[in-house]
This record gives C-alpha cells, sequence and structure tokens, in this order.
C-alpha cells in the first residue's frame, strides 16, 4: 500500500467514524435522558445484592408475627394492647409505630395508648394518603385522631411508589398535599435522633408551583435481604418475655409482618427470601439516613453527561492509535462502565449505565460495519487496478464474476480472486528463487541478508527465513584459509558490496565460486539493496587445471624421454657411438619409461573422470593382492613384507577393487623403491568406529619435512640423491583414488628413518 493509499483510506475511515460518532452521541444522550427500567433496574438488583452492609445493631423490630395474631386475637386490636406495648418499650430511644391510627376507637383505649405515647416520649405514627379524586390533583393525608396527633413526637408518610415491575426501590422523604409538605416517617425519626432537623434533604428538590406533589427522591439503601435486623414478636414483648435490657436504648420499630395482614412487597434483595415487609423496608431506611448512606439518584444533565463520556473515550482511544486498537478499547469500556456504575452505588450515587453500554456496542458495531465495508470498497478499487496491470506471470486467470449475493458478497469474492493471483505470482517467484541453480542472496545496503535461497541457505547453514545474518561475516567463515578474497577481508572494500562483483573465493570444501553482484531497487516496496550470487566454478577450474596438466605431460614430459631418443640416435651415427648392447640399454630404458608415463596419465584420467565400479570389497583381500604384485619387487632388494591384516567381516567397504589395488601397489612400490637393502616393508588393515584403516609403512629414506605436504601434487618429484626418479604421478593417482572413495590419507615421514602412508574410508 502507498502512503497517498493508506493516506486517502484512513481520511475515508476517519470521516465515516466522524458521522457514526455524532449519530451515537444523539442516540446516547437521548437514551440516558430517559429511565430505561426494563434495562437498568435488573443490573441495579444484582449490585444490591452482592453489595451487602452490615446493619445497625441498635434498631429492633417489634412484628405482628402470625403468633401474635393467634394468641391476641385477630386484628385490628384494641389500642389499650398497643399503650401496654409502648409501656415495656419506655427505655427505648425512639419508637416507629408503623400501623394507621386515622379512624376513632374506644375513648378509653384511645386515651390510654395516648398516654403511653407521652410517657415514652418519641413515639412516631404515620398518615395515611388517600386515594386521589382525579389524575393530576394533589393528593390527600388522613391524619391520626386528635388525641393520637397530640401525644406524637412526629408524624410522617409511609409511602414507597412500586416501579413498572412492581418492585419497590424509591421512597419520597417528603410529599405535597396542596398546602404543606409530609415528611417520609424514617426521617422524622432520624430528624429526632440527631436532636435538631437537617438542613439539607438527600435527593432533588423540586420547585415549588408546578404538578410535582414528591421530590427529594431516594432509593432505600438495602443491607441485604430479610431479616437482617433482629425481630421480637409482639406478644413476647407485650407479655415481657423480652427483657428489658434488650429493649434498652433500641430504635424500636413496630410493624405487621404476617403475611394475611397485607403489608409486604418486592424488593431488589427479595431473591428467593420472597416479599418484605413494610416496616423492615422501614428499617432499612433509617438505617441508611443514621449512617449517612442513602442512594442518591444523578440528575438527568450529570447522567446524559456520563454516559456520553465512555463513548467519546472509546473513539478517542481508536483515533489516537490511528484505527489500530478497537476491540481492546471496546471490552474495557464493558467492563470499565458497570465497574464505575458499582463504584458510584458503594459511594451512594446512581448512575444508570445501560444507556452508555448501549452507546458504546451501537459504536462499536456501526464501526466494524462501517471499517469492513470501507475496506472491502478499497479492495474493489484496488483489484481492478490490478486488473488493468502487465502480467506476464503464468498465474490463473481470474473466474468469471460472482452473480449471487449481496454486494459485500460480491466483494469479498473479488477480494479473495485478488489474493489468490497475488498469492500464485508471490508462489511463483518464491518458487523461481528457491530452483535457481546458483548461490543467491538479497541484501540491504549494509550487507544484512533479507532473503536467501535454499542453496543459499543449505550452504551457508542458515534458517528457513535468516535473521540478522552478515552476508560479510558468513562468507568469511567458509573460506579457506587461504581463499578469501580481499574484498572481504578489507575494511574498505568489504562495507562496498558493489566491488565484490567478479570476485573469486574458495570455500573450505576447496569450491570455487564467482561473485556477481546486481544493484536491485523496489521502489514500490521501499526495498533498496544488492542481489548476490556466487556462481560455482569448481567443474570449470578443475577442467582447467586437467588441461594445464595435459599440455604440461604433453610439452614436457612426454617430451623428455622423445628427446633422450634422439639423443641416442644422433650420438650413434657420430664417432662417439655406444657399443650397440649400451645403446640398446639405453632406448629401452626410455621407451619404457615413456610407456610407464603415459600408463600412469591414462590411468589418472580414468578415476578423475570418473570411470570407477563401485561393489562391496573386503580391504583385507585387496592388502593380500597387492602384496602379491609387489612381491617380486620385493625379493629382488631382499626386503621382508610384513601383514598385519584383519580378515573381519566389518571392514567392508564400497570401492572399485582394480584402482584401489593399483592405489595400494603404488605405494608398496615406492616403500619397495626408496628402502634400503634387508629393511622391510608392513601393510596393515583394521576396523575402527565406522571406518576401514590401511597403512603402509617401511624404513627407507624418508622424505623431508617442507616436502611433506606437498607429496600429492601432481608432478611432484622431489629433490635428493637418495631418491630414485619418477615422473610425480604415483601418489597424485593415489590421492585422486582415496578422494573418490570419499577417504582421507595422510603422510607421516622422517627423514632417515622411513615413511608412513595410512588411508581410512567409511565401511558399510
Amino acid at each position: 500500500m502507498t502512503p497517498d493509499s493508506k493516506a486517502a483510506l484512513f481520511r475515508r475511515l476517519s470521516l465515516d467514524g466522524a458521522t457514526l460518532l455524532v449519530l451515537v452521541l444523539v442516540f446516547t444522550g437521548w437514551f440516558a435522558s430517559r429511565e430505561l427500567s426494563a434495562f437498568n433496574e435488573p443490573f441495579y438488583d444484582l449490585l444490591m445484592r452482592v453489595s451487602e452492609r452490615a446493619p445497625a445493631s441498635d434498631i429492633l423490630i417489634v412484628t405482628i408475627d402470625d403468633r401474635s395474631l393467634r394468641e391476641l386475637g385477630r386484628w385490628p386490636w384494641s389500642r389499650e394492647v398497643h399503650g401496654r406495648l409502648l409501656e415495656r418499650l419506655g427505655d427505648a430511644r425512639a419508637v416507629l409505630l408503623d400501623i394507621l391510627l386515622v379512624e376513632p376507637g374506644a375513648p378509653q383505649a384511645d386515651s390510654r395508648l395516648a398516654r403511653a405515647m407521652a410517657d415514652q416520649g418519641r413515639v412516631f405514627v404515620p398518615v395515611f394518603r388517600a386515594s386521589m379524586s382525579a389524575p393530576g390533583e394533589a393528593p390527600e393525608f388522613v391524619q391520626p385522631v386528635p388525641v393520637i396527633r397530640q401525644a406524637a413526637a412526629g408524624l410522617g408518610h409511609i409511602n414507597a411508589a412500586a416501579d413498572t415491575d412492581g418492585v419497590i426501590r424509591r421512597v419520597a422523604l417528603r410529599e405535597w398535599d396542596g398546602q404543606r409538605w409530609w415528611p417520609q416517617l424514617a426521617w422524622r425519626v432520624y430528624a429526632a435522633l440527631r436532636g435538631e432537623v437537617p438542613t439539607t434533604m438527600p435527593g432533588e428538590s423540586m420547585p415549588a408551583g408546578g404538578h410535582w406533589f414528591a421530590d427529594h427522591v431516594v432509593r432505600i439503601p438495602f443491607r441485604g435481604p430479610r431479616g437482617r435486623y433482629p425481630e421480637v414478636p409482639y406478644v413476647s414483648v407485650l407479655n415481657g418475655e423480652v427483657p428489658n435490657g434488650f429493649l434498652k436504648n433500641r430504635i424500636v420499630l413496630v410493624g405487621a409482618t404476617a403475611p394475611g395482614l397485607g403489608d409486604r412487597y418486592a424488593v431488589p434483595v427479595s431473591g428467593r427470601w420472597g416479599s418484605m415487609a413494610g416496616v423492615e423496608i422501614q428499617a432499612h431506611l433509617l438505617d441508611g439516613l443514621l449512617s449517612g448512606y442513602v442512594i442518591e439518584e444523578m440528575s438527568v444533565p450529570w447522567r446524559v453527561l456520563l454516559s456520553l463520556l465512555p463513548v467519546l473515550l472509546l473513539a478517542g482511544i481508536v483515533v489516537l492509535t490511528r484505527l489500530e486498537r478497537v476491540h481492546g478499547p471496546f471490552l474495557a469500556m464493558l467492563v470499565l462502565i458497570p465497574t464505575v456504575s458499582w463504584a458510584g452505588l458503594e459511594l451512594g450515587l446512581w448512575w444508570p449505565p445501560m444507556a452508555s453500554l448501549l452507546g458504546t456496542v451501537l459504536l462499536y458495531v456501526l464501526w466494524s460495519w462501517r471499517s469492513s465495508a470501507v475496506t472491502l470498497n478499497w479492495f474493489s478499487r484496488q483489484i481492478d487496478r490490478l486488473d488493468l496491470e502487465p502480467n506476464r506471470l503464468p498465474v490463473p486467470r481470474p473466474r468469471a464474476p460472482v452473480r449471487w449475493g449481496s454486494r459485500t458478497h460480491r466483494q469479498i469474492a473479488l477480494l479473495e480472486g485478488g489474493l489468490n493471483r497475488l498469492r500464485a505470482s508471490s508462489r511463483f517467484v518464491n518458487d523461481l528463487l528457491e530452483s535457481l541453480p546458483v548461490i543467491t542472496l538479497l541484501v540491504d545496503d549494509a550487507g544484512w541478508v533479507l532473503i536467501a535461497n535454499g542453496r543459499a541457505r543449505q550452504w551457508l547453514q542458515l534458517r528457513e527465513q535468516p535473521e540478522k545474518i552478515l552476508l560479510r561475516a558468513a562468507l568469511r567463515e567458509l573460506c579457506a584459509l587461504d581463499g578469501c578474497p580481499s574484498c572481504l577481508t578489507e575494511p574498505n572494500r568489504g562495507t562496498d558490496i558493489s566491488r565484490w562483483d567478479q570476485e573469486t573465493l574458495v570455500d573450505r570444501d576447496g569450491r570455487h565460486f564467482r561473485l556477481d553482484v546486481v544493484r536491485y531497487a523496489a521502489e514500490a516496496a521501499r526495498v533498496h539493496g544488492w542481489l548476490v550470487s556466487l556462481v560455482d566454478m569448481t567443474g570449470e577450474r578443475r577442467a582447467a587445471e586437467q588441461r594445464a596438466h595435459m599440455l604440461r605431460f604433453l610439452s614436457h614430459d612426454m617430451k623428455a624421454p622423445q628427446a633422450s631418443v634422439m639423443a641416442l640416435l644422433d650420438l650413434q651415427s657420430s664417432p662417439a657411438a655406444l657399443p650397440e648392447e649400451e645403446f640398446l640399454g639405453r632406448l629401452r630404458r626410455q621407451m619404457s619409461l615413456a610407456l610407464q608415463m603415459t600408463e600412469d596419465f591414462m590411468q589418472l584420467a580414468k578415476v578423475e573422470f570418473g570411470a570407477l565400479r563401485f561393489q562391496e570389497v573386503l580391504p583385507a583381500h585387496l592388502a593380500l593382492e597387492a602384496l602379491d604384485r609387489a612381491w617380486p619387487l620385493a625379493r629382488s632388494k631382499s626386503i621382508r613384507l610384513q601383514t598385519g591384516v584383519i580378515d573381519d567381516e566389518k571392514a567392508l567397504m564400497y570401492g572399485d577393487p582394480s584402482y584401489l589395488v593399483r592405489a595400494l601397489f603404488n605405494l608398496l612400490e615406492n616403500a619397495i623403491k626408496y628402502s634400503p637393502r634387508g629393511s622391510a616393508v608392513t601393510v596393515s588393515v583394521w576396523y575402527e568406529a565406522g571406518r576401514v584403516f590401511c597403512r603402509v609403512s617401511d624404513q627407507g629414506v624418508g622424505i623431508p619435512s617442507h616436502w611433506v605436504p606437498r607429496v600429492f601434487e601432481f608432478y611432484r618429484r622431489f629433490d635428493s640423491a637418495n631418491m630414485a626418479g619418477g615422473v610425480g604421478l604415483g601418489l597424485a593417482f593415489v590421492k585422486t583414488v582415496v578422494d573418490k572413495h570419499h577417504g582421507v590419507i595422510e603422510c607421516q615421514s622422517e627423514e632417515g628413518r622411513g615413511t608412513t602412508f595410512t588411508m581410512h574410508f567409511p565401511a558399510v
């Protein structure tokens, strides 16, 4: 992808992303301004169930339960009974009497209850909210009978509005009847226990003069499921079964808990515990007020702002990362949004998270859709451009266009076709590079290997994908000691790859290579470097050496005996002619030498050009056959032939028996030739560590130490008065035979004490 193309694609994606962001922000803000109870409230209930808090230890509930109904009779009871109960609760800090006392009772009973309430001093009773006569009209609150109203420490409503799903979650801390505000009964108790009326009531205050009949709405801070506060039956307190010490300094709430009385409601923490009694709901609310933990609802403007923030944050991360990070930030937002909502709830502030979650999901879905659509369109245009490019590679032709499916499906099909053509082209070029018969590497301007074909990796012992390989250093490691060209060793030339061209090097295996260097530059791929090929010139070098050997043999070695014959013939025609017997002897020696030289050269040429027939052979048998051939020569000089041949089946190898015998015979012949009369020549054959060894030792004149490294060179004859003449092809023939059999030959010699040749070959 070119920089211009990338910039155009980025601009298009950014423009589409900005448009989608505006739409999603509008959607999120609109939803955040709504309740979305069906989504937010279940999440709120879950948080309430998992966020239990320790209840206050001084709150006690006196329950009007089934036992109390059985022992005291049917409800309602006489107010005299309630008076007796309040007398028992005289040491309580406060009493919240969750019982409606709006209808007159027996005067004597009402008077006793009023006296008990006055004696206790802190008894709070509820007012009753009547049904509205018409929608939109202010509600009517019915107060307790005058004698009780006057004795009560405070009056308040006990209303709690259920949400659309029938669950009690919120309560208004005050309600308006058109003339006055009625505070919530638990707030009355809280204010009395504080010793002063708090100036700030939790929740949002509504402006006067409107159609609002309730404000300061808060969510009830439930401490857990039913039964979090200690409960005692009404009848137990009345009968004195509960010790006075247990009741002292308690905040006592009296209310109905029996299922038949109907004062039970579904709450967020109900769960499998069922509904909760109204008096227990009052206990949770009072506990929250006393502890300072009341859950307030976030105002609409702040709710909208906070809901938009995660969407903007996600969009900002995507832009800052240049559209590279989408999935991770999206998942992080899915975790962060509920976490923030839960943290706010722990602090007493409820922020409904569902609008923000929906906006985040919508932005991710729409962005993924538009990103895919724009990318597919871009690929379609690039594929159209690819079809217009000249194509000289043998890649498959594009198939007929897809006629089914949506536009996206057709774009995907076009993309698949274009990618297939690109893969085919890439595979063709890669296969072509791999199949090149020469070592080929692509290096950058600094000489680091970028690409290497199969032959190069095998020769340089590289991995499939070379990493940080400096070609100059790798070549120096593989060069022979005297085969490294100056372009790889000199600092100035080594860094200038252009100066490597047409240089030659010799590796450790003796192979000759020519360096061919070509400049490579691909502007589209932003790749600049050098294409370095190492052409194996070993065959050509060996052929040149063979030609040089042939010319030397024909021009010098073969010419020498012939010149000697012509000199003898000229001498014989002169007055200084030799006797006939001496003349014929000299002529015979020169002709024999010429024939021997021709035979040696022909045998050496046959070996070098691969005229060998391999089969399984026993080196011990070959040594014995060579000894038989050498025995007449040894007998003529009274030389003893000693053997150390082991006839072991393991000492088995592949080879050409005729050439191996001739090589051994050449070594034996040289040993006999350069050994004094009466000495010994020893031949040993043995098997060791998977290889077959053969050794020929003599007690002859030896070879000077400075000649030992060069004994196997062609036409090498040593200048020594103690050495017999030769043409210099015998040991060269032996070395060539050993090399053709993948063996090794070594020479150890000490002048005046003898010479030892050791050969070893891989065993079968």
